[in-house]
């Protein structure tokens, strides 16, 4: 019965191109399974049937084997070969989930955490993208949700989305923005705030562009352009970009030393900035060794350059610009400072509320912004909601920033006119969206 509903109420939709026509994760069943592929043929011959599993060598049915793979755990392959799932190798193959309750993500978590979300969904696309049998996949999933006791961190939400509730971004979006044509993306994984980090060791700092290649700037001095050569994405259409030299041409200031010893000085110094003092490869200590053996450089020297170039420490505030570059023009930029002062970042998906058979909505998605337009994720203040006009809140007036960012809904109240919501961050901002509310058909 649940299938035919499913069916007949949504299979207008142009969106669908596939049924899942099986419990959720359940094993199988040869007779009940026969029966809902037969009903889901029958009333939508031209769509294939799919559904859900979690089971390896399960019987098919189903126009395409569909399996959630969950194998991947940030540091192995991103999905299993077609071949250890199914022994069907003429059947089309499908991931229908990956990644979710593997790396559960809040958008409150810290810096190196929400990279590393963002990376393995970018391991996942890329093996999804390199195995030629494989149709596709489905991430787990778009949105956190409330949920059953038995996910969440307590609270019974589910951090499994790469948006929050409310469909504000987190950093793991940016890898799917970044495939898409219509708009420039540009996303820098770090707030380039050396104290976000353990040790004040920034590690790897990634770019989610679909330009060309990313400009770096210190200072507005030119540090160095990156592009996705030799890329560990290799088969991502738009893979991230790997920000790995903070350094450029600077050690050029330093005319006392030696060519060879500027060259050898600059790779020491990347290494301590990508693993840290107390997690160097041998390779690091080699270079040490060098300096300090063939050109009398002592440790407290080498602390010093690191210090001055690299851990930007008592210095004025240094200033990063990243210009994402497509054939040769600046289409994207993102500059990455400290923060100033806060501003309130209002989106709303539409101003125009018409209520007809039903009230109307709008969803309303509030960010607290850098006064350089960078999202302020510990920002947690409370933000008071104000109406005006016929239009009424769905949901509190008082909302607290999680992770930077909240959200509400406005909804229509049987009467037609001008409608404002005020948006107050205490002491701080006061902004207003304005809508325009009809009461009748909705315009065409």
């Amino acid at each position: 019965r649940h299938v035919e509903e499913m069916i007949l109420q949504y299979r207008n939709h142009p969106s669908i191109f596939l049924w899942g026509v099986r419990i959720n994760e359940s094993p199988d069943d040869h007779d009940f399974y026969s029966r809902t592929n037969a009903l889901a043929r029958r009333l939508d011959p031209d769509r294939p049937t799919g559904g859900v599993r979690c089971i390896k060598g399960s019987e098919l049915l189903e126009d395409v084997y569909t399996y959630n793979d969950f194998s991947h755990t940030g540091d192995n392959a991103g999905i299993e070969k077609k071949n250890r799932i199914t022994t069907r190798r003429d059947a089309p193959y499908l991931v229908s989930e990956y990644n979710g309750h593997m790396f559960p993500t809040k958008v409150f978590d810290d810096e190196t955490h929400r990279l590393n979300h963002a990376l393995r969904h970018a391991r996942v696309l890329n093996d999804l993208y390199r195995e030629p049998d494989v149709l596709g996949g489905f991430g787990w999933c778009m949105f956190d949700y409330n949920t059953h006791k038995d996910f969440g961190s307590g609270d019974r939400v589910c951090y499994h989305g790469v948006l929050d509730m409310f469909r504000n971004p987190k950093l793991a979006a940016a890898v799917y923005a970044s495939q898409r044509d219509d708009a420039p993306v540009l996303e820098i994984s770090s707030s380039m705030d050396v104290g976000e980090y353990p040790g004040s060791v920034r590690g790897e700092i990634v770019a989610f562009t679909n330009a060309d290649e990313v400009r770096l700037y210190k200072n507005e001095r030119f540090i160095k352009s990156f592009s996705r050569t030799k890329s560990r994405w290799d088969s991502l259409p738009r893979a991230p970009i790997v920000i790995d030299d903070f350094l450029g041409d600077q050690l050029d200031d330093e005319p006392d030393l030696p060519r060879l010893a500027r060259r050898v000085l600059k790779k020491l110094l990347l290494l301590i900035a990508r693993y840290g003092p107390a997690h160097l490869p041998a390779r690091a200590l080699a270079l040490g060794g060098v300096l300090i053996f063939r050109y009398g450089m002592s440790r407290a020297e080498i602390t010093g350059y690191y210090t001055r170039y690299i851990g930007d420490w008592g210095q004025a505030a240094t200033v990063y610009r990243f210009d994402a570059v497509t054939r040769g023009q600046v289409v994207a930029s993102c500059e990455k400072r400290a923060m100033r002062s806060v501003q309130l970042d209002l989106r709303v998906d539409h101003t125009m509320l018409c209520e007809s058979s039903t009230y109307d909505v709008a969803t309303v998605r509030i960010r607290a912004l850098s006064d350089a337009g960078n999202l302020l994720p510990y920002c947690m203040e409370p933000v008071i909601l104000e109406t005006d006009g016929p239009i009424e809140l769905i949901g509190p007036s008082t909302l607290t920033l999680r992770g930077g960012m909240t959200g509400t809904y406005v909804r229509s109240c049987g009467t037609a006119g001008a409608g404002m919501l005020r948006v107050i961050l205490p002491g701080r901002e006061i902004r207003e969206i304005h809508f325009d509310i009809s009461i009748g058909e909705a315009p065409s």
